[in-house]
């Protein structure tokens, strides 16, 4: 028996809003700088913030979840939530940040994949040129 099919995805309007955002300059530029000062810190230290924020919200803003997940202690998903929050100087929890952030995760996937799809076709289009 097949399991009940829902009837709408939660995640859609995010897939469609992010698929959107991420072809607009002004958009896209906008939520990279929302997470670029945890890319920052995490090519100057190493310090996995950026994986740890969106492990946490992709397992329901559960600090055990995400410490499961990520193989560590909960005080040190704690300490790098902490971290976190002084970076970007704001409440991560206050669901208003919490969907800029999820949505500017969203749009930044789909602009690197897009890129990626581009870049793929470009190859594959170079390619048939030179054996014609």
């Amino acid at each position: 028996m097949n399991p009940p099919r829902r009837l709408h995805d939660p995640r859609d309007p995010l897939r469609a809003t992010a698929h959107a955002a991420a072809r607009d300059e002004r958009a896209l530029a906008a939520c990279r700088t929302l997470l670029s000062a945890l890319r920052r810190a995490d090519a100057e230290r190493g310090s996995d913030l950026e994986l740890t924020l969106r492990t946490y919200y992709e397992r329901g803003a559960s600090v055990s979840a995400a410490a499961n997940a990520l193989f560590l202690h909960r005080n040190s998903v704690r300490y790098r939530l902490d971290r976190v929050r002084a970076l970007l100087g704001c409440d991560i929890d206050e669901p208003a940040i919490a969907a800029s952030l999820i949505t500017a995760f969203a749009v930044d996937d789909e602009a690197s994949a897009f890129k990626e799809r581009a870049t793929i076709g470009t190859g594959s289009r170079d390619a048939a040129q030179r054996t014609q």
